[in-house]
């Protein structure tokens, strides 16, 4: 059996007087997910305490998500439960890269169908972090970068800062997912909140923090992982992806980008942000008005701008939204290395509006399963209120079912529905909007 419990009070005492009142369940669970909303993260110690005290011998794992589903409506703030009796298991990991964690995780999964990875794509975990961030992203800008004699020595410097960022920040979602053999699904809910804050966003896996690290929950028996875009298949070659892109995204323009690893140093000569000021005339902010706003978990982490890349190996395409923060070197969310050399500046939109996810409930394979499902976050400031037609959508198609949101999906299997825009690598797609998920779950 699968149930979901949900309160939307905010304060702690109201949220336990709720949640006595609902968690009287059917079944005994051996696992259950947590999900916190913005309103409600703050209060994960003692949320945790109260959960261990009222089911010491299961096992669980959660996050923080952007808001969820349920058969009453779509919410934002809150916090939701989804038990279950008995199929679904969690481990985690540590270490520096994705790739020694990722290792790490494969090996201690066994037995599963299906499964969801969570994990950080970008973390400041303290005050220190973001000045250790600015000072040696200035430093590596100014007197490394610029001194460079030539391309090649720039290229360098890149692939060195690179790594750093990959020990200490940046889990970039292609190389934490490429890991797995393809042969079984795997879903990432890679996690940066719309609006992120220091120690944001948070990972649980039996009652514990992890930070950066990454937890696998993995489901055992029937089920039918699902991975879906909104977007139209990609081309056959690098021209035919640009068209594409010309026609479905506003105001493209071809440049000229100098990356390695998960960095930018330049796009068309000059710093990404100060090419997206050039281009755009917008206002960017600087570290002191940064460091303010993660303190205030305000800093908002999503752009109508950004560079479409193109992938070498499958000419499918990933977007990386450019922010109005001064860095001199930009970071990656994904490993830029299997991408052309040239982007399209972009504004991002999504033809067809809302109605365009549905094509997710669309390719469900079972009638009578509890779907659980994971929709792009970025629809929340993007259509507002209307984000209650997934809700309609989920009756239309699904018996019973639970979902949330959450920002930027990625999916690895070699076995994919179509040529989706959005496979960058073989069997991996990653997008940074309008992306969707769902693992079908059948009764014994």
């Amino acid at each position: 059996m699968i149930e979901n419990i949900y309160t939307l009070y905010t304060k702690f005492d109201e949220i336990v007087r709720d949640l006595d009142c609902k968690l009287k369940l059917d079944f005994e669970p051996n696992f259950y997910f947590l999900f916190l909303t913005e309103s409600t993260w703050k209060l994960y110690d003692k949320v945790l305490r109260f959960l261990k005290k009222r089911f010491p011998n299961c096992k669980m794992s959660g996050c923080i998500v952007e808001g969820y589903v349920t058969r009453e409506g779509a919410w934002t703030r809150g916090l939701a439960l989804l038990f279950f009796e008995k199929g679904v298991d969690v481990v985690w990991a540590k270490g520096k890269t994705a790739e020694e964690i990722f290792t790490r995780l494969k090996r201690t999964m066994k037995n599963w169908s299906s499964a969801i990875t969570i994990f950080p794509l970008f973390r400041f975990g303290n005050r220190w972090d973001m000045i250790h961030f600015s000072i040696t992203n200035n430093t590596v800008w100014r007197y490394r970068y610029w001194r460079a004699k030539d391309l090649r020595a720039k290229i360098d410097v890149l692939e060195r800062y690179s790594k750093i960022l990959e020990e200490r920040y940046v889990f970039p979602a292609n190389k934490a997912l490429r890991v797995f053999d393809g042969d079984k699904p795997v879903i990432g809910l890679n996690l940066l909140p719309l609006e992120a804050g220091f120690g944001t966003p948070l990972i649980f896996a039996n009652y514990q923090v992890l930070g950066r690290s990454c937890a696998g929950v993995c489901f055992r028996g029937k089920t039918n992982a699902i991975f879906h875009d909104v977007f139209p298949e990609r081309g056959k070659s690098y021209e035919e992806t640009v068209e594409i892109l010309k026609n479905l995204l506003p105001s493209v323009r071809e440049v000229e980008v100098v990356k390695k690893g998960v960095v930018i140093g330049e796009v068309e000569g000059i710093s990404a942000v100060e090419f997206l000021k050039k281009e755009r005339f917008i206002q960017t902010y600087n570290e002191k008005e940064t460091v303010k706003m993660l303190e205030e978990e305000k800093l908002r982490t999503v752009s109508p701008y950004g560079l479409a890349f193109i992938s070498k190996e499958t000419f499918g395409s990933s977007i990386l939204g450019l922010l109005p923060y001064q860095l001199s070197i930009y970071p990656s969310l994904f490993d830029l290395d299997v991408f052309y050399d040239k982007a399209l500046f972009v504004g991002e939109y999504f033809r067809g509006g809302i109605r365009s996810f549905e094509g997710l409930f669309k390719m469900k394979k079972y009638d009578d399963s509890f779907d659980f499902f994971m929709i792009d976050a970025n629809v929340i400031p993007m259509f507002g209120g209307r984000c209650f037609e997934i809700k309609k959508m989920a009756d239309e198609f699904c018996k019973d079912y639970f979902g949330v949101f959450s920002a930027d999906i990625s999916f690895r299997y070699d076995s994919l529905e179509k040529n989706y825009l959005s496979e960058i690598e073989k069997g991996l797609c990653f997008m940074t909007s309008g992306t969707s998920a769902m693992v079908e779950i059948k009764s014994p």
